[in-house]
């Protein structure tokens, strides 16, 4: 009994210790946290020099040198970040700044997009301080900008068109109401539109491209759904309707798009007319005009837009008319469900398959029955062969002349008879001007890193490259040799 309590003690007097101890750690804990930090925020800035980039600026104080500062930020609604060194001149009082370059393909951003972002510094004592998260919204730096709002939607404007920006508002409010239900869409998160006056200013804004895009093309809209950002062409006649048109690609993407892939064409496109509360045009007569001519396209079937202007308006009313038809059929709910799966990563086929009970053509083939149109025959693709090409063979040349002549190089091209095979259509590009082609081609940049990804806007340009064929460029080579050793012997 007597050790039993001795034994009790010296287990109370080792709680006691430990509590101490662990009191004397809070304690400490609590004086290194109250305690300032030796690094001081004297300013910071981000200026928009749109369309040529955005300028970051800080200053700082420090009791030690300091070493290094990064910037941090991410473009709109983007999952990934940019992280940047600034330069630095180490002292204990700096200040930095940091430009970064928006007027190129790879890194544009358009104007109206929130920018969020903070800085991350560091002393030659390993102090270090993250600055707080802060929003920034890169401005058109060419104009003086207004807003108008309402929820998560802010339409940003120039001059005396307020009336213009309360209409494009107003319509996108009334399109998030109807489609955001529809396609079980986040329409919490903002969606910022910049509107434009005129056709001028609109395309000194869009994504850089070559001069043939600047001198033909007019925009109406373009969306970039993965920043939520929005331009709008407010003095247009189909301002209202271009709006709608364009949020619900926002909507699609924030609904349907995954790491795994994107909504179909066909099934963005469709969205897009099928929820839009102004049309500009009557997709029902291109439509009855290809049935009547039994011009219907294979529109599930089509990874992308058509290349012809006027299978770009048939595509568009299918597109439309078809959306119609699986939500009249099978009821919103069944579509919701669809865009569900396809954000989960589930690919188009199997979706259809899980939510409508049948497959993808068979689905097509509904809405053509429906229609009282033929029905679609997916063709036998292991009967499918390349078109015949004539091979060209290209001969060994001779540094020596060749008697009577002043030749370098001899080149013979010789054709290769191939069997005779069904022509196979060639794959088409989508048009440079047409409403509604995705945004892809253009010319190369210099520094083609997708920190912007300008993506989704259906009305984005396209320009088809030159190209040489398989024995131009060899030719090419030749004579450049050729005409070297000329000139060295000479």
């Amino acid at each position: 009994m007597i050790t039993f309590t001795k034994d009790l003690i010296g287990s109370r007097l080792v709680i006691v210790l430990i509590g101490c101890v662990a009191l004397s750690a809070v304690v400490a804990a609590s004086v290194l946290a109250s305690s300032p930090n030796p690094i001081s925020v004297v300013s910071e800035d981000v200026v928009s020099e749109f369309p040529e980039g955005m300028r970051f600026s800080l200053e700082l104080e420090s009791e030690h040198d300091i070493e290094e500062i990064a910037v941090r930020f991410r473009v709109g609604q983007q999952t990934s970040g940019v992280y940047e060194y600034m330069e630095v001149e180490t002292s204990d009082s700096v200040q930095a700044d940091l430009f970064w370059r928006t007027a190129s393909r790879g890194k544009y951003i358009p104007p109206g997009t929130i920018i969020t972002y903070n800085f991350e510094i560091e002393d030659v004592e390993g102090n270090r301080l993250d600055t707080e998260p802060a929003e920034f919204v890169f401005y058109d730096a060419r104009f003086e900008w207004e807003e108008v709002s309402e929820g998560p939607i802010a339409v940003a404007y120039h001059g005396p068109v307020k009336r213009r920006a309360d209409i494009i508002l107003e319509a996108i409010l009334e399109t998030m109401d109807i489609m955001g239900p529809l396609l079980g869409a986040d329409t919490v998160e903002p969606i910022r539109v910049t509107m434009y006056n005129n056709v001028k200013e609109m395309l000194e804004a869009l994504p850089p491209g070559s001069s043939t895009i600047r001198r033909e093309l007019i925009t109406e809209g373009q969306a970039f759904t993965d920043m939520g950002t929005l331009l709008v062409l407010g003095g247009g006649r189909l301002a209202k309707g271009t709006a709608s048109h364009e949020v619900i690609h926002i909507l699609t993407h924030r609904a349907g798009d995954s790491t795994f892939g994107r909504v179909p064409a066909w099934l963005d496109e469709g969205l897009a007319e099928f929820g839009n509360v102004d049309p500009s045009f009557s997709y029902d007569i291109a439509l009855e005009f290809a049935l009547g001519t039994d011009n219907l396209l294979p529109i599930t079937s089509m990874p992308a837009l058509p290349g012809d202007p006027e299978d770009v308006i048939i595509f568009y009313g299918q597109a439309s008319s078809i959306v119609r038809f699986m939500v009249a059929a099978y009821g919103p709910r069944a579509m919701r469900d669809l865009m569900t799966l396809l954000g989960d990563g589930t690919n188009i086929d199997d979706a259809i398959v899980q939510v409508y009970g049948v497959g993808r053509i068979e689905l097509e083939n509904q809405w053509r029955d429906a229609l009282g149109a033929p029905l679609y025959v997916e063709p036998d693709k292991e009967s499918l062969r390349p078109t015949p090409i004539v091979r060209q063979t290209v001969q060994l040349y001779s540094l020596t002349p060749v008697a009577g002549t002043e030749t370098i190089a001899t080149i013979e091209a010789t054709a290769t008879p191939v069997p005779d095979a069904p022509p196979v259509p060639a794959p088409t590009e989508p048009p440079s001007a047409a409403a509604g082609a995705p945004e892809s081609g253009g010319e190369a940049s210099e520094d083609e890193e997708t920190t912007s990804g300008a993506s989704g806007g259906c009305l984005a340009p396209s320009t088809p490259g030159m190209a040489m064929s398989g024995v131009a460029m060899p030719l090419l080579g030749i004579g450049l040799v050729g005409l070297a050793l000329l000139r060295r012997r000479r």
